[in-house]
């Protein structure tokens, strides 16, 4: 049995493999070019298009705006590689009506993605930026597919809201999000975009009219202005590692939460526009998901699989077991002070040969005995006082008692915990991304607060907000990315062509 203590399991692994194989793929090209001297706009540092951020939301909008027509393309990321959220992630996009979907028979209609869009907001999604996206997101998959290479793998019918709304990415040995990067740096060199690593934004440069004209970008060499016929877009992702603009916008307690994607979504979106008076809104609305924090294991199977009570590390339940397991995640780190919940099972609990497997796999210590008391013991948690808490749970189950347990537990079909071996399977509550951004319009121009355009300014992907409010659907912020990308892309082009 393993000893708990936490390791970085990670250090020299998974995410050390993808960022040397980023920069083998990026090849010399794309080393860090040294800053001019002369700050006067010239045509070397005036551009049609000025894009920041390396993900997909930003590889998107250039390569949407030199199909467009713009002849000088830059995209701007600040850390040496791409390294937003997206490598992270499974890299599914969810849509409708595609190409892909319609060949695997998965019928769908506008009017029921776009009611299921809103209903998975709570209907505080934005009527014309959710209407935006299920109107373009079939076009768009089909030109990730077509124009980017993007393969997409089988279609896998689920639950509600994903039902064949789910494209993922195939990884080709990547995850999907990663795979789907690759692809867009390859499409955006082919296309003739520049990528300039180690290129950070750090102020909007503007006329007096607060017109974006530009950006002033630290790099290697120092700070460097450059300019933009056609405006500039935000798509550095959202604050989810800024801790504090995380406590000033959500709170302190969702600072404790354990950062499952990017290192690198540190609110530039938001610091680089709030001096142009944007609209920021939605801004204390995030994704939520479990994970253990010293090596990445995610146990969501076993909170989703409607198995088991939920205890915090002082042995007591601390919320209803029938939830989803984004909601597990918020509330374990709103009620736990070390944001470390543990879900007691025991071997009928159908998704343990999934879920140990990569416990193992990562050295990641759980707890597995014979009895409830030894697997307490081995979790660090009160033998006595969980032993109770299964004998008062399994007689609720027997007696149908459920509700009237503190808090009460809802489950619709219950399970006893009763065979060995018992198993304490830990989570902490982890943040995913932030949904808020400043609010963009159905062309994703930035808002200000006078309910008005701020020209040559746009936002996409995470760095906008507006579209997302409590949930989203899996998939839908890669399709936002996307059908947004190409919107402000097309527009930037006409705009720098109209400035000629």
């Amino acid at each position: 049995m393993k000893v708990f203590n936490r390791r970085n399991v990670l250090k020299g692994g998974l995410v050390g493999s993808m960022a040397a194989g980023f920069a083998s793929f990026m090849g010399a090209s794309h080393a860090a070019e040294p800053a001019a001297k002369a700050p006067a706009q010239n045509d070397k540092n005036t551009y049609d298009v000025i894009v920041l951020g390396a993900g997909p939301a930003g590889l998107v909008t250039a390569i949407a705006a030199k199909q467009a027509g713009a002849k000088k393309v830059v995209v701007f990321e600040k850390r040496d590689r791409p390294d937003g959220n997206a490598i992270f992630a499974l890299g599914s996009v969810c849509g409708w009506g595609s190409r892909h979907q319609k060949e695997q028979g998965i019928k769908d209609t506008a009017d029921d993605f776009y009611a299921m869009m809103m209903d998975v907001s709570k209907q505080m999604g934005d009527k014309a930026l959710n209407r935006t996206y299920t109107d373009n997101i079939s076009a768009g998959i089909d030109w990730l597919e077509k124009d980017i290479g993007v393969k997409f793998g089988k279609i896998r019918p689920m639950p509600y809201p994903r039902l064949g709304r789910t494209c993922r990415v195939d990884g080709e040995g990547l995850t999907g999000g990663a795979q789907l990067v690759k692809k867009l740096l390859a499409a955006a060199a082919k296309e003739g975009v520049e990528v300039k690593f180690e290129h950070k934004g750090i102020e909007l440069l503007h006329d007096d009219k607060m017109r974006v004209t530009g950006v002033k970008i630290q790099t290697p060499a120092g700070q460097e202005e450059y300019f933009s016929k056609g405006g500039v877009a935000i798509a550095t992702g959202g604050f989810s590692a800024n801790p504090e603009m995380v406590d000033k916008y959500i709170g302190g307690w969702a600072t404790r939460m354990v950062l499952r994607g990017s290192k690198s979504t540190t609110g530039e979106n938001i610091s680089l526009t709030l001096p142009l008076y944007a609209k920021c809104v939605n801004m204390d609305q995030f994704h939520a998901g479990p994970i253990i924090g010293a090596t990445h294991v995610n146990p969501a199977d076993v909170l989703n699989s409607g198995y088991g009570i939920q205890v915090n590390t002082s042995g007591n339940r601390y919320m209803d077991e029938n939830n989803t397991y984004v909601i597990k995640a918020r509330t374990t780190a709103q009620k736990t002070l070390d944001n470390t919940g543990w879900v007691i099972v025991d071997s009928t609990c159908p998704v343990l040969d999934k879920v140990i497997p990569k416990f193992d796999m990562l050295n990641s210590p759980y707890g597995k005995a014979d009895t409830i008391e030894e697997v307490a013991k081995q979790a660090g948690l009160p033998p006595a006082k969980i032993v109770a808490l299964v004998k008062e749970y399994n007689e609720a189950v027997k007696n149908g008692t459920l509700g009237k347990m503190n808090p009460p537990n809802t489950y619709k079909k219950p399970h006893l915990i009763e065979k060995a071996p018992f198993y304490a399977v830990p989570l902490q509550g982890g943040m995913t991304a932030t949904f808020g951004g400043p609010l963009i319009n159905t062309k994703a121009e930035v808002q200000n607060l006078d309910g008005k355009t701020i020209p040559g300014l746009y936002a996409v992907g995470n760095s906008s907000g507006g579209i997302f409010f409590h949930n989203y659907a899996g998939g839908a912020q890669l399709g936002a990315a996307t059908v947004f990308g190409r919107i402000a892309g097309k527009e930037m082009a006409q705009r720098a062509a109209a400035a000629k």
